[in-house]
């Protein structure tokens, strides 16, 4: 085996040393993520499930020394490649000064090379070299596992994953690639099995403590998460994915201000993510109603990738908690186009759509909402005052006769709806409507005679009801009431 002067090397390393980014590690491991969002994105930020590329340690410490001629050869070549971090031009060296000769560590380093650079076939016939002069060596099986699946070839994969374990029963790597593979499968046994034993060859396994710890968030056991996580930071705090998933685990704890601590840290290594912002846009928006501070998040979700639909779902939501009405609805409008079966969009639209005097186009979503969801009474009356106020009296009539029958009479619900309908004397509305205890729905109930008296052109009467509710907030009716008064506000 021809060993690289140091001549060559220097000259190299001086040669790549400009414009590089420093060494490629191994990259991380990632079994399927959890959460709403997760579950339709599959986790675009990270790799494929047991994908791993970029490999640059192949050799088990170890078991090297012994062989000092092959390890100084190894480590020449990973020395080199580390330092340059681009395996093309390490491979251009390596062919330049022979690889007839190898030795069967340094063969397995460039068989690796070849893999980083895609030329598959060559660093099969490589490791196959390898195998036929040392058929038990359990590092030439799992790198030729590791080509196999990159591949796709999952037979393939799965025999020489299993020859390295055969091989090499305390090879935790093995243990820990066949635990991602089993979790990416959903079998989730047969890898917390593997990810354990791993554990139990080697306690500092970052892709296994990381593995067992998605293993309990997914079963939600949050507090035997945590501790796993969070030894697999203490190994390397630096790991983005595992950031990720202990925010998650934070999140389920409700300790949001730590959660956002991982996202930021995960933000400052990896800034052109999308989905590190819009893991934390969802914190803000949902758990500590930092609307502002979503919002930019959000915003730089639409830079990196402008069709990334639940930042769309998002953008709506907070544009329209903070009373942007026609900002909303026109996200709204994206999202729906984008998935037309996403049942959340239906209530909002018809809200915006008859804010927008769209009063058809209101009916007919919030019949939609009402499909979904019969039992709220909000969407079948919205329905109803959406076609009176199109001008289609006798089909809003036969809606609210409809609603009638669900309540009783003598009933607040009863007596409003019954006015709804009639739209003659709201005596008995009102009578209803000042006895109703629950402060809530009376005031909600308020909105709708209102709404009566705006098809009746009683100006007067319909002001003095937006008025009452307009400033209140956490309910349709009320936001409804305020753009009455203001507009869609922009």
């Amino acid at each position: 085996m021809r060993h690289f002067p140091l001549w060559f090397l220097a000259l190299f390393f001086l040669l790549i040393s400009c414009g590089t980014e420093g060494p490629s590690g191994s990259a991380a491991v990632e079994a399927p993520s959890s959460g709403e969002e997760q579950a339709v994105r599959e986790s675009p930020q990270k790799e494929s499930p047991a994908e791993k590329s970029e490999e640059t340690v192949v050799l088990k410490p170890e078991e090297k020394a012994e062989e000092s001629g092959e390890l100084e050869t190894a480590e020449i070549i990973n020395a080199l490649y580390e330092n340059a971090g681009d395996s093309e031009k390490t491979l251009e060296a390596l062919e330049r000064s022979g690889t007839d000769d190898m030795s069967p560590r340094a063969r397995l380093v460039y068989a690796v090379l070849l893999r980083n650079e895609g030329q598959y076939d060559a660093s099969r016939e490589q490791i196959q070299l390898i195998l036929d002069e040392e058929p038990d060596m359990a590092e030439a099986w799992f790198n030729l596992a590791l080509l196999e699946h990159a591949v796709m070839n999952e037979t393939a994969r799965d025999k020489a994953l299993n020859a390295a374990i055969d091989a090499d029963g305390t090879y935790d790597e093995a243990y820990s690639f066949r635990g991602i593979l089993a979790a990416s499968k959903s079998n989730w046994t047969a890898a917390e099995a593997d990810y354990r034993k791993a554990l139990s060859l080697n306690p500092e396994s970052v892709d296994s403590l990381a593995g067992l710890g998605r293993i309990m968030m997914n079963t939600k056991e949050w507090d035997k998460a945590l501790p796993l996580l969070n030894k697999a930071l203490d190994i390397e705090p630096d790991d983005t994915y595992v950031l990720v998933d202990r925010s998650r685990v934070l999140t389920a704890r409700e300790e949001y201000v730590k959660a956002l601590k991982d996202l930021g840290r995960a933000i400052e290594l990896e800034p052109d993510v999308p989905w590190h912002y819009l893991d934390r846009a969802r914190i803000r928006f949902r758990f500590i109603n930092d609307l502002n501070g979503a919002l930019a998040d959000l915003k730089e979700v639409e830079r990196l990738d402008p069709g990334n639909f639940f930042a769309q779902v998002y953008l709506a939501g907070i544009y329209d908690q903070k009373r942007q009405f026609a900002t909303s609805l026109d996200y709204y409008h994206r999202v729906i186009e984008a998935r037309p079966d996403y049942i959340w969009a239906f209530m909002p639209l018809g809200k915006l759509e008859y804010m927008n005097g769209n009063y058809e186009a209101a009916a007919s979503w919030f019949a939609k909402a009402s499909s979904r969801d019969s039992d709220e009474f909000s969407f079948r009356l919205m329905r109803g005052v959406s076609l009176l106020r199109a001008g289609k009296a006798n089909e809003a009539g036969r809606v609210f006769s409809e609603v009638l029958k669900s309540y009783k009479s003598g009933d607040t619900h009863y007596e409003v709806i019954r006015f709804c309908a009639e739209r003659s004397s709201d005596y008995y509305a009102l009578n209803a409507l000042n006895k109703e205890a629950d402060t809530v729905l009376r005031e909600r109930l308020w909105f709708y005679i209102g709404a009566v008296y705006d098809s009746m052109n009683n100006t007067l009467g319909a002001q003095a009801v937006y008025g009452r509710l307009a400033e209140k907030k956490g309910q349709m009716e009320y936001d409804l009431a305020w753009a009455a008064l203001n507009g869609m506000g922009g």
